[in-house]
């Protein structure tokens, strides 16, 4: 009975022991068992720096790593005749991402839409590098097709910050070598002869020497008018007895104008005032006189008629009466 008890204490400490293996292996390799999410992109540029296990961080904060580095042209054979195209040149990177890291996004399709790119990105000076993902302008970094139907979901990538100025040196080196130097040379030399006969002989030299005869010439003026005598006699003219009078004399006309003007109302009410009543005592007059120019009037009208009256028969004056007309009984 004990052999058997202590076979069987044996075999449970193997396979504990084996289980310890396998933990202490997956902790090592780093290995995660969990549930995680598989993409895949492709590089036109070196990978140089990544490898299997390599870090995944979003904005820093790592949310995955690199599961397996190969050829496209490996992974996803071309068909014949299309091995040269630039397409089938690349390296594919797989990775894989923690749900639990990243938490719900939502579809990933629309962040790929919204400019959900992978980049590759140095670590330091240790010649290391690692995959970031961000997001950049989509416009700029647009997706490119692929010809074959991917194993995995895929996340386009952008080129790192080195290639980028690889390409921009590229570019600038390519653009000198198309520019003529002896021809630019010659303008510059050219360029150079002409600024030297301007300023020793040419207009610039004329106007230079304008400019130093006319320095001359005001500073001879300067010399002579004596400005300091001359600030010196206006400020003994500003403190002078005779200014200090007609500030006086100023001060006085200001405060008696200042009286006047505080005088100005009341004058002023007081000539409205005449003014209404002068206007009530023409109004006055006005109703006096009227009946006295009318009996002005009447009396002016019969001194008329009797005027004309006596013109025709002075008589009447002496005998009261006019005669009788012709043929008419006494």
């Amino acid at each position: 009975m004990e052999p058997k008890n202590a076979g069987l204490r044996v075999g449970m400490f193997v396979l504990a022991g084996i289980a310890a293996l396998l933990a202490l292996v997956f902790f090592l390799a780093g290995i995660n068992l969990t549930p995680s999410l598989q993409q895949e992109t492709y590089f036109s540029e070196s990978v140089q720096g990544l490898n299997v296990g390599t870090a995944v961080k979003f904005r820093g904060v790592t949310i995955g790593q690199i599961t397996d580095i190969g050829l496209v042209a490996a992974e996803y054979p071309p068909p014949p005749g299309a091995a040269s195209r630039k397409v089938y040149q690349q390296v594919v990177v797989r990775f894989t991402v923690d749900p639990k890291k990243i938490g719900h996004t939502g579809s990933l399709q629309n962040l790929i839409a919204h400019g959900l790119r992978v980049q590759i990105e140095p670590q330091g000076i240790t010649g290391l590098s690692y995959l970031d993902v961000s997001f950049v302008n989509p416009v700029q970094y647009p997706v490119q097709p692929v010809p074959w139907t991917p194993q995995s979901t895929v996340i386009p990538s952008m080129p790192s910050t080195l290639t980028q100025i690889q390409d921009a040196l590229e570019q600038v080196m390519s653009s000198l070598s198309k520019v003529d130097l002896g021809k630019m040379f010659t303008q510059i030399s050219a360029l150079t002869t002409t600024l030297h006969d301007e300023v020793t002989s040419g207009d610039a030299h004329q106007a230079v020497a304008q400019a130093a005869a006319l320095l001359t010439n005001l500073n001879t003026t300067l010399t002579a008018t004596n400005l300091p005598a001359t600030t010196a006699s206006i400020r003994n003219l500003a403190s002078g007895p005779q200014t200090m009078q007609i500030l006086a004399q100023l001060n006085q006309t200001t405060a008696q104008l200042a009286k006047i003007t505080a005088q100005l109302p009341a004058l002023a009410a007081a000539s409205q005032a005449t003014i209404n009543q002068a206007d009530e005592t023409t109004a006055d007059l006005q109703a006096q006189l009227l009946p006295m120019l009318q009996d002005m009037k009447t009396t002016t009208a019969n001194l008329r008629a009797l005027s004309a009256e006596l013109a025709r028969n002075p008589s009447q004056v002496l005998l009261s009466a006019p005669p009788p007309p012709d043929g008419a009984k006494p």
